[in-house]
């Protein structure tokens, strides 16, 4: 007689349980593992004189993918998700170079120096594997920890030779991270992979670049509370425009500027304003915005930051600027999946195509904006005080106008039976 085997519901729920425990196991294995493997890498002394260069390939082609806000550190769960969504996303893209546009890490929660580089090797695996470069610009959160902005470009710098990150020292413009990567030709043939040919910088071999700039400037004053671009940095983009002969260019940012609400209110864009408000800064003494525009160089302006919005378009006809996709499952979610945005540059005639690709390995239709009256933004960037607020502020208007209309329903009520019991009596 044959036996039977029967599994009750604890017994299911105690083998899910071990399933999920060897699971976290496995996972807290697998960064450990190359938590050691960096332990070995002497920041100090790596030799990175030679870097990779920039290059449209013989199609006339470059791609990059544009990670923003992935927000390393929060917690660990969140950074083995935050891997899944580099690997999908690269793998299925294999860009030219990867642009890191601010708030990598949660540095407010990293708690010592030890802890950033083995984060750093988690943040910058997907590319070193593939043999991509990459560089990084700076966001409100990546520099609130123990490693200060200039010790990260450092550890950056010194970790691979695969970073293109610069570093600004000139003490009269603000930020440690405005740089500008050149784009060669695809003509251009760099045999020995180094700097030892001399016309390198000539203007003939440069088809376009890459110009990022650094918004975790503290001296904002009414400009913008999470950070803004000084009219310094933008004499420093004039220079370098003129230097490159105001070559057709492409730039990145953490902080959206101002001209973003304009962008949705008055023009048709792909994608969502998720959060409905822009902490944004005001472009009025730096003209940031208006400068591009009037020199005609750099074709679109991408950033991160709001993490509910992912939406781009042609501003003013001149240049598109666009919201990334959040890419990390820290902080609070994006409006829809975690992913990248990912552009294309055609060398000749110069242009940017863009998509965004998700954790699932998708592209993504993004629903087409009109402008119209209902779906007007008012012109208002938000401050640290609306952002920390916004929860309870939402609470204290819903249960204010719950007890505006519950009075008045009980003061209507009473009303009608006084009229009543006045008319019962005028009938008597």
């Amino acid at each position: 007689m044959g036996s039977t085997f029967t599994i009750t519901n604890n017994n299911l729920k105690k083998q899910t349980e071990l399933l999920n425990n060897i699971l976290i196991i496995l996972i807290i294995i697998s960064l450990v593992i190359p938590f050691f493997n960096c332990q070995n890498v002497d920041i100090q002394n790596r030799n990175d004189n030679i870097r990779p260069k920039l290059k449209f390939n013989k199609n006339g082609k470059f791609k990059i993918v544009q990670f923003t806000d992935l927000h390393y550190g929060e917690a660990d769960k969140y950074d083995v998700l935050n891997l899944i969504v580099q690997e999908t996303v690269i793998e299925n893209e294999l860009p030219d170079f990867v642009i890191l546009s601010g708030d990598m890490f949660s540095s407010y929660n990293v708690i010592n120096r030890e802890k950033y580089l083995i984060l750093w090797e988690m943040v910058t695996r997907s590319m070193r594997k593939r043999n991509i470069p990459w560089s990084i610009t700076f966001g409100n959160h990546d520099c609130e920890g123990p490693l200060s902005g200039r010790e990260i470009v450092k550890m950056d710098q010194s970790y691979s030779n695969l970073s293109l990150t610069q570093e600004n020292t000139d003490p009269n413009i603000p930020g440690i991270t405005n740089y500008n990567l050149k784009i060669y030709s695809s003509d251009f043939n760099d045999v020995n992979g180094n700097n030892s040919n001399n016309n390198l910088e000539s203007n003939s071999l440069i088809s376009s670049s890459i110009f990022i700039f650094d918004s975790d400037i503290p001296q904002c004053n009414q400009s913008g509370s999470w950070g803004c671009i000084n009219q310094k940095q933008v004499e420093w983009y004039e220079n370098e425009s003129d230097k490159q002969g105001n070559i057709k260019s492409i730039a990145f940012v953490h902080i959206p500027p101002v001209e973003v609400i304009d962008l949705w209110n008055e023009n048709m864009v792909k994608g969502d304003f998720g959060d409905k408000e822009s902490c944004c800064y005001y472009t009025d003494q730096s003209e940031f915005i208006s400068t591009m525009i009037e020199r005609g160089d750099i074709k679109g302006l991408y950033f991160g930051h709001d993490h509910k919005n992912d939406y781009h378009g042609l501003f003013q006809n001149s240049i598109d600027l666009g919201y990334g996709r959040k890419s990390g499952y820290g902080s609070y979610n994006p409006k829809y999946l975690e992913g990248a945005r990912i552009f294309e540059l055609t060398e000749e005639p110069f242009s940017i195509k863009t998509w965004i690709r998700n954790v699932n390995g998708e592209l993504e239709t993004q629903k087409t904006h009109y402008p119209n009256s209902f779906s007007q933004s008012p012109r208002y960037c938000c401050t640290h005080e609306d952002h920390i607020d916004q929860s309870s502020w939402t609470l204290f208007l819903i249960g204010y106008c719950s007890t505006v209309i519950i009075v008045s329903i009980i003061f209507y009520i009473k009303r009608t039976k006084s009229i009543k019991q006045i008319y019962t009596v005028i009938e008597l």
